[in-house]
């Protein structure tokens, strides 16, 4: 029996706090370091760890880091017995001390670029001694007489090439066929043990040279593919990892200046460190780990914990990053710095995550189901056929099949087309967060659009106040209520009213989508809806929040919208789309503007709470439909992530969006139709990449079949199919972009 790793030392808690994000009562959240993460087949057993534990609930692979974050029960599963179940199951966890103090990943680790090296010392060498052959040097009777010597060699430089190889790929095929999947991992075993020992056949019978710069080559493009791989997903994934860069993430910094009040001034997340004074207002998320200095905490961990009870915080205690705020405004002191890597998972929303994870890679997984059991049973017969023409062909042809249709060029497809035009998106406003969700766009039929601060333009509002005239405590009392609201509307009204100073709160509850209440100065206070206030305010169609101060109806702030520029040229483009309006507006005005611009069979659903939305994205898909959701993040939050896709919208957030798929800037929303039109084209462009290594393979079989393969053919046809993709790829990605993004 395999002796296991001994990883008591992480039940020391000074040790284990270093590798755990989060810690409560029942529940931990822990991220490992796998070196021996590389490609979907890790990414399918390491996601679906907890239907192999009992005490494991969700597990989320961060593929460019190598890494996987874990949430498991602490009361029936120490921190070492679980590092010991993945050393079981072939992963065994990274821990030393530069890992525990220093959390930065190099791009890629050193083996690998051992591996790479020495792969390209063998596949260099093996060449040079295969060109002799290939020129007709047997016309040389001193090459004649030595030809075994540079066979031999060949054979010798071929073994690192092949153990490299082998260990890279046959324990992941293994898993694959446990699972039942026929992984990418499974001809590409079966291509190299068939290439090395026919090669060696060949040698050792003094039958000819061999493939080996075939076998050299193919490594080497193997690990020259893994390398693009983890370069495309570091660009796709920096997304996650360099969100600061792609985002105008703000924080409320409290500022001290000697003896002055307090002031809060907006500052970039990056710009956050230790030991800085924050403010948090109701549903905005803490950004890194904090102490409690004033305030009530009132925190959702659904985010860490995907259990969405509210824990109650005191004063002085420790509240961790990614804890969402449910109540009025409070204070942090920041204890530690950000971990941007957490940030990512945290974005990632695991809850989610397992919904999508069906369609993860869709068209490489139908591709290789089919690819590998097609190969073989061509193989077959074509050891059938010739055992009735050539018995003596029969292993050469077999084998020769196995070996011309090793798929290197088809592991490169999907990544290279998917993560440049996510390259190209970026750069015009349109971040996607991985290739895996761009694949999802491209098969959206029905588009989901919220009204307030997604088509309509927030700063051009105009709010009036109808009612009797507000004295300035009464304003004050207002702004102190809205002030912990992150509502478009309530934050419209608190710009307006311009107020500097404010009331402490008690009693502060907040319902998503319909208003908010609390006690100010022994004053209850009610904001929001007329329905959330019990009231009707008659011949009124327009937008409306309503005040009432201590239980008396005051009167309320009206809004006049004002769309986004082009929404009309939008909505043109998007006609060949379903569309649909849900908003929770209740205004039939803005009902008939915007019948008046959209297509005639687009749906308008007005008066829709986020409940509601959230149910009617659910309905929809019930009967088959893609559905991508475009809101702003905040009462959208369920419709978002129960869509196919979810897209925020924002042109200056103050807070944090880990409900969405992708993001895009509010200025490039007339792109929209763009963006969805050049996703739909890189899937076909990922098919043409199948295609073209198909063609290969098909020049190829047909030498193999009929008996003509030869060394020489292999080691052209071979390396040409991956750099036809490549080539393809990079130039199809750029011409595509270039016509209808520049």
């Amino acid at each position: 029996m395999k002796k296991t790793g001994n990883f008591d030392f992480l039940d020391d808690e000074k040790i284990a706090e270093k590798i755990i994000d989060f810690k409560d009562k029942n529940i931990t959240f822990v991220r490992f370091f796998i070196p021996s993460i590389y490609c979907s087949s890790c990414i399918s057993v390491l996601e679906n760890l907890s239907n192999h534990h009992k005490y494991i609930l969700e597990s989320t692979v961060d593929f460019s880091n190598k890494k996987v974050g874990i949430i498991f029960k602490n009361k029936n599963l120490k921190l070492s017995k679980l590092a010991v179940f993945l050393e079981k199951i072939g992963y065994k966890p990274s821990i030393n001390s530069e890992s525990i103090e220093d959390n930065q990943e190099k791009i890629f680790d050193r083996k690998l670029i051992g591996k790479l090296a020495v792969s390209f010392f063998c596949f260099g060498n093996i060449m040079l001694l295969a060109i002799p052959e290939y020129v007709g040097a047997y016309e040389d009777v001193w090459f004649l007489e030595n030809r075994n010597f540079f066979r031999y060699l060949m054979v010798i430089l071929s073994f690192p090439v092949v153990l490299f190889s082998l260990m890279d790929h046959v324990k992941y095929a293994l898993l694959g066929l446990k699972k039942h999947i026929f992984n990418m991992d499974i001809p590409i075993t079966i291509g190299i043990v068939v290439l090395f020992l026919w090669s060696c056949y060949e040698v050792f019978l003094d039958l000819g040279s061999g493939y080996f710069d075939s076998l050299a080559g193919f490594s080497f493009f193997l690990l020259l593919s893994r390398m693009f791989q983890i370069h495309t997903h570091r660009r796709i994934l920096s997304f996650d990892q360099n969100y600061k860069s792609f985002y105008p993430i703000y924080v409320s910094r409290i500022c001290n200046n000697n003896n002055e009040a307090p002031k809060e001034e907006k500052i970039l997340l990056s710009s956050l460190k230790k030991g800085d004074l924050i403010a948090i207002r109701n549903e905005e998320i803490i950004p890194a780990d904090s102490i409690l200095i004033k305030g009530i905490a009132l925190l959702d961990n659904s985010f860490i914990t995907g259990e969405s009870h509210l824990i109650n915080k005191k004063i002085g205690e420790r509240i961790y990053a990614g804890s969402k705020q449910k109540g009025e405004i409070i204070y942090l002191k920041i204890i530690k710095n950000i971990d941007q890597s957490y940030l990512s998972l945290l974005w990632n929303k695991k809850k989610f995550q397992k919904k999508k994870l069906l369609h993860l890679n869709s068209i490489s997984n139908r591709f290789s189901q089919y690819f590998t059991p097609i190969i073989l049973m061509i193989s077959i017969i074509t050891g059938i056929y010739w055992s009735f023409i050539n018995v003596s062909k029969v292993f050469q042809t077999t084998f020769s099949v196995l070996i011309i249709t090793c798929p290197c060029a088809l592991v490169l497809s999907s990544p290279l087309i998917f993560g440049n035009i996510i390259r190209f998106f970026s750069k015009k406003g349109f971040y996607v967060k991985d290739i895996f969700t761009m694949e999802r766009i491209s098969t959206i039929k029905t588009l989901i659009f919220d009204k307030t601060g997604t088509i309509t333009d927030p700063n051009k509002e105009k709010v009036f106040f109808i009612g009797k005239k507000l004295r300035y405590k009464e304003k004050k009392i207002i702004a102190s209520l809205l002030r912990n609201s992150n509502h478009p509307l309530s934050k419209k009204i608190f710009t307006e009213l311009s107020i500097k100073e404010y009331y402490s709160i008690n009693n502060f509850q907040e319902i998503i989508g319909q208003g908010m209440q609390g006690v100010i100065q022994n004053v209850s206070v009610k904001i929001g809806s007329q329905k959330y206030l019990g009231i009707t305010i008659n011949n009124c169609k327009e937008t409306t929040v309503a005040v009432s101060i201590n239980e008396k109806f005051s009167g309320y702030f009206l809004f006049r919208n004002f769309y986004r520029k082009g929404i009309k040229k939008i909505f043109k483009n998007l006609k060949k789309y379903e569309i649909v309006i849900l908003s929770g507006d209740n205004n039939e005005l803005e009902k008939k503007y915007l019948e008046s611009i959209l297509p005639k069979s687009s749906k308008i659903l007005f008066n829709q709470s986020p409940e509601e939305k959230f149910n009617y994205v659910k309905k929809i898909q019930k009967n088959g439909k893609q559905v991508m959701m475009i809101g702003d993040g905040i009462n959208d939050y369920a419709a978002l992530n129960q869509s196919e896709v979810g897209v925020a919208i924002s042109e200056n957030p103050s807070n944090f969006f880990p409900s969405c798929d992708a993001f895009i800037q509010f200025n490039y929303l007339d792109k929209i139709f763009l963006f969805l039109k050049i996703s739909k084209i890189a899937t076909r462009l990922v098919i043409v990449n199948f295609m073209i290594s198909l063609f290969y393979n098909g020049i190829g079989i047909i030498f193999a079949v009929t008996g003509h393969l030869k060394p020489f053919i292999a080691a052209i046809l071979m390396p040409s199919s991956s750099l036809s993709v490549i080539i393809f790829s990079i130039l199809s990605t750029w011409m595509v972009t270039r016509r209808f993004l520049s």
